[in-house]
């Protein structure tokens, strides 16, 4: 058994915080997308062996070959594999969160408006806090500034990534740096 000296150590040098691979998807071809679905879908149904034919079969006609279904899956999934991007987000420290949080404040009051009421709900501008979230929190690969532009976008310009996707990538380093760690053991 190593000493408590040895088990911290070893995470500092692991990052030294909770980590969490995620994927986000760079400009997927949707009807790829359905395609997979389908296939997918297809072949669960397949996979439900039946004594009762579906109405309209032939009792002689045998029903869909699973391991064709099967290759067809892993093919389209290796056609979508192609926009993935893997990215490993990370804690932020008490320190880092609040830093991030300051420079991010939700939108006020002014004349003609209340606000904006997410913003209220929320603590921050719902608009640019979930992009400087998900940068803060990507420890891999190493992006640099044109790739970030590039993934959110930036002067006027759209990144690749759609706004629900930074969205749940911000969401994972969200719950990583603010929720208590549960992990069940049984």
């Amino acid at each position: 058994m190593s000493s408590i000296k040895d088990r911290i150590s070893r995470a500092r040098d692991s990052r030294g915080t909770v980590t969490k691979p995620i994927t986000v998807w760079l400009a997927p071809d949707m009807g790829l997308v359905e395609q997979y679905q389908r296939a997918v879908a297809d072949l669960e149904n397949a996979a439900e062996p039946s004594d009762v034919p579906p109405p309209g079969a032939s009792l002689e006609e045998p029903g869909p070959n699973r391991t064709v279904l099967r290759e067809r899956v892993d093919q389209l999934r290796d056609r979508l594999d192609e926009y993935a991007l893997k990215l490993t987000v990370r804690a932020l420290s008490d320190d880092e969160w609040q830093r991030l949080v300051d420079a991010h404040p939700p939108r006020r009051k002014t004349d003609n408006t209340d606000g904006d009421p997410r913003d209220a709900e929320s603590g921050w501008n719902t608009t640019t806090f979930p992009g400087a979230l998900l940068r803060a929190g990507t420890v891999a690969p190493e992006l640099d500034e044109e790739d970030w532009a590039n993934l959110l976008g930036a002067d006027g310009h759209p990144g690749v990534l759609t706004h629900p996707q930074v969205q749940a990538a911000a969401a994972e380093v969200l719950a990583l740096s603010r929720y208590p760690l549960d992990i069940p053991f049984s």
